[in-house]
């Protein structure tokens, strides 16, 4: 069995590679799910493991390891006021003031299983009028591959598609047993990849954004990751970019480079100039 000792190492290792920090309580929790993983991989002690681990330069076994701690709760049109936010104020204000020949850039981040840029999609097609006249392009990373995988799927549950709009349900999903399965066209419209927020070099190419939505991530971060994530959200939005954040997560207890507004029912941060 892993003892506390173990947990620390595998948790610092972790915490220095993606920012999330596993707190004391969850020790059991994590345990029970790292302790199968060392089993049925072959590892006889947990020694052999770490040293894998940190000098290994097999990156599809680290990659493992991190999606053994991430979370992937979500469902489609969550927070729902912030998309209306989107779709009514936000997008209208960026498409008056930008040239009509430059793309909007916006990026879910983590996009978890797709439900989020996926909503966005949908809210983007049913409002219609923006679409007409702007290409908007939508980016999802996420730093677990599987749940990736999982978002280009587009395949999802009755409890994940229970909030979104009939007559959307109806014509963009195509039901499969249990299952409903999201229109081609939809996925076509997000462009996911595995990426990992603490990584400058991987930010730095996903290139420039207009808006963020990073819902209910920061709250897995401690103080000095979340200041971290703060400056490099900075950094990849545009001049006057917007970030929506999960309403646990506040921003002005991170960084002093946004302002905070009221927007519609929704509170959203916009990049100081």
């Amino acid at each position: 069995m892993l003892n506390y000792k173990d947990f620390i190492k595998v948790r610092d290792f972790l915490y220095r590679k993606t920012g999330i920090y596993i707190d004391d309580k969850k020790q059991d929790s994590f345990i029970k799910k790292l302790a199968p993983y060392l089993e049925e991989n072959g590892y006889e002690n947990f020694r052999s493991f770490f040293h894998t681990l940190r000098f290994g330069n097999n990156q599809n076994f680290i990659q493992d390891i991190i999606n053994l701690i991430t979370v992937n709760e979500t469902y489609f049109y969550r927070e729902k006021h912030q998309f209306e936010s989107l779709i009514d104020i936000v997008l209208p204000k960026i498409h008056k003031s930008k040239p009509r020949n430059e793309t909007i850039r916006i990026l879910c981040a983590p996009s978890s299983s797709g439900e989020e840029p996926y909503t966005i999609a949908l809210n983007l097609l049913d409002e219609g009028t923006i679409l007409a006249e702007r290409d908007i392009e939508l980016v999802g990373i996420d730093i677990d591959s599987k749940i990736i995988n999982k978002a280009k799927k587009g395949t999802y549950n009755k409890r994940s598609i229970q909030f979104i709009p009939n007559h959307l349900l109806k014509k963009f999903f195509k039901v499969d047993g249990l299952n409903f399965n999201i229109d081609n066209m939809i996925k076509g419209a997000v462009n996911f990849k595995v990426a990992n927020i603490m990584d400058k070099r991987q930010m730095r190419q996903l290139g420039k954004f207009d808006i963020i939505f990073s819902r209910n991530m920061l709250i897995y971060f401690d103080d000095e990751s979340r200041r971290d994530v703060g400056v490099t959200f900075y950094d990849l939005l545009k001049s006057d970019g917007y970030i929506f954040l999960g309403h646990a997560d506040k921003m002005s207890r991170i960084s002093s480079l946004f302002r905070t507004q009221k927007l519609g029912k929704s509170l959203i941060y916009q990049k100081y100039k």
